[in-house]
């Protein structure tokens, strides 16, 4: 039987490998035109009020900057009138109240000058220290409007930052009060999932937050997503955003001969057949540009540098996730636990045996910085590394959890995941930018006058006119009520049966590659970054061409954008005090 498969699957890749390319550049074609078509008939039968709208969104999806999407975003909110939404600052997701009130003192201190008043505000106890204070980081308050959240909640963040700013001028607050307060507030930490076949979309994401500023000290990544973290990790923030400008990784790619031949390319316009590149992708589990980057990495930035060399370089904490079969090797590895092993070596272990070789082993430089296996005892020497979808998945709040322990080990309570799987965007709950346009359902109209009651309790802060927003639904807004219940459900019963199935041993592994992910702890806050879903180009990840490196860069970056806004409100205080920290260190 197994040879009757094996043999099926020979016939079934040398028959694609003969196909010529003229079948498949006219399958495009014919796509682009039932497309075209599709479009067309459904934008002339659309109420013109909507096609408006579909318009805007459209235009959103082409812009190739983020001043571009910015106006853009602007035009769509002023479409279903969420611009008014935003001005306005009575909303039940959050305590108004008390973000005013706080807002109304905060002003009042610095226009005084009053030193002890802004400490007590900032202090550890103080509500600026609260990352989620009166719930001014519900995502529900970001899926309204494309460009940001109230007003009011963006006003009060910068009279805190201002409020540090002020303290950080004064001699007599010490540096332990802002350290104390960098304690008691926590820290953010990026996670890399996976990405053995859109891994390269994590260099996207780590750009778009690079270039905003909003790029957290810590990474931890897993499969290619340790490749991307590791690339963080050696790299200073100036050299890496040099890295990912323009084409300046391609050029060196293609400089290289010997790199092109050992991954596959030969030349740099001719690949391989298509058969060929569908084993890889079903075999083995890579895309052929993926692999090509690793490889790149490994060569260029990694090289036979330590977990500790990097960290004394660029002072960046990055973890490798690995999964060993063996529970007392670490899963964990960074310059705290691991310190002397090479992280080319963590590297390839993240990805799996099954992937890379069955031989693959951890090593680290000994006190004569001669290279060695890490793991030296004998119960160690037949270990192996197991790829994330076919290793146990712990439970999140376990001790043996990797992420579990990078909480204890640098106070992370905030995660910014990056899931490089964009067929799961549909079904990922806590995905806001597949949610930020919940706007096409309903529109604000205008501005009845607000309850007098309500405003006799709202300080006087210098608002000259407060007003209500009024809905007015330009579709039945039962049905996103109904739609956002349905998906929960099938996801959570999706995801529900597939778990039962892989704890019953019954899925494949390549099922696994696309299905199963790593779980964060509950108790800490995530925000999922997944890729368009546009971006899925079949033609793209079968043929692995080395112009996707750039495509996927882009497709990342964009996808960061309807996000900023959510990170910035949650990240803001604690950026602001990593760097009063840092200039203080600096100075003293």
């Amino acid at each position: 039987m197994n040879s009757l498969k094996a043999a099926s699957l020979s016939a079934t890749y040398a028959t694609l490998d003969h196909i010529p390319p003229f079948f498949w550049n006219l399958l495009n074609v014919i796509a682009d035109i039932i497309a075209f078509w599709y479009l067309k008939l459904v934008n002339y039968l659309r109420p013109h009020s909507r096609t408006l709208y579909y318009d805007a969104i459209q235009q959103l999806d082409a812009c190739t900057s983020y001043a571009d999407w910015q106006t853009a975003a602007a035009r769509v909110d002023d479409i279903t009138g969420v611009d008014l939404w935003r001005r306005n600052f009575f909303s039940r997701r959050y305590d108004f109240r008390s973000v005013l009130e706080q807002y109304a003192l905060l002003a009042r201190a610095l226009d005084t000058g009053d030193i002890d008043a802004l400490m007590e505000k900032c202090s550890t106890t103080g509500p600026c220290m609260l990352r989620n204070f009166a719930g001014i980081a519900d995502k529900k308050l970001f899926t309204k409007s494309l460009l940001g959240t109230k007003l009011l909640i963006e006003q009060y963040l910068e009279r805190t930052t201002a409020a540090l700013d002020t303290l950080t001028a004064q001699p007599r607050v010490p540096t332990s009060f802002f350290q104390r307060c960098k304690l008691s507030l926590g820290t953010t930490a990026l996670v890399l999932q996976g990405g053995s076949l859109f891994g390269l979309f994590h260099l996207g994401v780590i750009k778009g937050l690079l270039l905003h500023g909003l790029l957290p000290n810590i990474i931890s990544g897993s499969s290619m997503g340790a490749c991307i973290a590791a690339m963080f990790g050696c790299l200073s923030n100036d050299e890496l955003a040099h890295m990912l400008r323009g084409d300046t990784i391609l050029q060196t790619i293609r400089k290289d001969d010997e790199l092109l031949h050992a991954c596959g390319y030969g030349n740099m316009e001719r690949h391989l057949n298509l058969g060929t590149l569908i084993q890889n992708l079903i075999h083995h589990g890579y895309s052929q540009d993926v692999y090509l980057f690793h490889q790149f990495v490994l060569k260029y930035i990694v090289k036979d540098i330590t977990f500790e060399e990097a960290y004394q370089r660029t002072r960046k904490v990055f973890n490798v996730v690995i999964h060993p079969t063996d529970p007392s090797c670490p899963n964990l590895l960074n310059y705290v636990t691991t310190p002397n092993v090479l992280i080319r070596s963590a590297v390839m272990c993240s990805l799996g045996s099954e992937i890379v070789s069955n031989d693959t082993t951890l090593l680290c430089k000994n006190l004569s910085n001669e290279i060695e296996p890490f793991l030296t005892i004998e119960k160690f020497k037949h270990i192996r590394f197991l790829a994330p979808e076919n290793s146990v998945n712990p439970n999140p709040n376990d001790i043996e959890n990797p992420y579990m322990r990078l909480t204890e080990l640098f106070n992370v309570n905030n995660f910014v995941v990056s899931l490089a799987r964009p067929y799961l965007a549909p079904f990922v709950v806590n995905d806001l930018k597949h949610e930020i346009k919940t706007s096409k359902y309903y529109y604000y109209k205008h501005y009845p006058e607000a309850n007098d009651k309500i405003l006799k309790t709202l300080p006087d802060i210098g608002f000259s006119q407060v007003n209500f927003i009024e809905m007015e639904p330009l579709a039945f807004k039962f049905k996103y009520h109904l739609e956002r219940k349905l998906k929960n459900i099938l996801t959570m019963e999706f995801y529900h049966r597939m778990q039962v199935l892989d704890n019953l041993g019954l899925l494949s592994s390549w099922v696994k590659r696309l299905i199963i992910d790593e779980r964060t702890p509950r108790s800490a806050v995530e925000i999922a970054i997944v890729p368009n879903i546009k971006s899925l180009s079949m033609t793209r990840i079968v043929e692995g061409e080395i112009d996707n490196i750039a495509f996927w860069i882009d497709s990342g970056e964009r996808s960061t954008w309807p996000i900023l806004s959510l990170i910035r409100t949650r990240c803001q205080v604690e950026f602001k005090l990593d760097e009063i920290i840092k200039q203080r260190k600096t100075m003293y």
